[in-house]
């Protein structure tokens, strides 16, 4: 009776197999890592969109303040956005979206800010937000239906912009150096830039010499960096 012999893979068959499944998934990896990328910036637009819907409610409830901001005297412009010097529960995240949050009450933002204000490419952001307004129109008084942008018009000023993750920003004010340090310019990558809000509610990704001027018109952009 002749012994049955069992077949299978050499060493070599099997380190062949192995570098072509090598091969194969390096070729893989950059085209799933581009199309995850490319699937977070769409989805940062639309959570700026849905942002902006907020912004355009609140202000149809609030006499036409597309941007959140209170009277102060000592404030450029007389007014003061609803930033971090607010308790959690009473900065614009909260107010926009109409928060109610925890019982009992506390002052931790992620209590606060419903989920639509962070970017899915900025991973556990300070205070627990992406998105911060830009004060120079609200300083300028700028409302819903304004058209004096000081030569710009309603779809090249920002209303809001991505923040650097490590900041605590809610509001960009360059007279406080907030744009030099807090605006993130390429959150997704250099051939992409950022994704911003515009005061006619268009969202769409810029590079920072596209948004320089629209993020403050009446300086002309001279306080946005390079």
């Amino acid at each position: 009776m002749r012994a049955t012999r069992r077949h299978g893979f050499s060493l070599v068959e099997l380190l062949v197999v192995i570098g072509i499944i090598a091969v194969l998934l390096g070729l893989l990896f950059p085209a799933l890592s581009l199309a995850w990328a490319q699937s977070r910036l769409v989805n940062c637009q639309s959570n700026l969109r849905q942002v902006g819907q907020a912004l355009f409610m609140y202000a149809n409830e609030n006499n036409g303040w597309v941007i959140p901001v209170r009277a102060d005297p000592s404030m450029e412009g007389g007014v003061r956005g609803f930033g971090i010097f607010e308790l959690a529960k009473d900065r614009w995240p909260a107010v926009v979206f109409k928060v109610k949050g925890p019982q009992p009450e506390t002052n931790e933002p992620a209590d606060y800010n419903p989920q639509v204000v962070t970017c899915p490419a900025d991973r556990d952001p300070v205070e627990a937000h992406t998105y911060a307004l830009n004060n120079p129109p609200a300083a300028h008084h700028c409302k819903l239906g304004s058209s004096d942008f000081n030569g710009l018009n309603a779809t090249e000023v920002v209303i809001a912009a991505e923040k650097r993750t490590f900041e605590k920003d809610y509001y960009f004010e360059p007279e406080e150096g907030d744009f030099d340090r807090g605006l993130d310019l390429w959150r997704h990558g250099l051939k992409r830039g950022s994704n911003y809000l515009f005061f006619d509610g268009h969202v769409a990704r810029a590079f920072p010499d596209e948004i320089r001027r629209g993020m403050n018109p009446w300086t002309n952009g001279k306080d946005v960096p390079d």
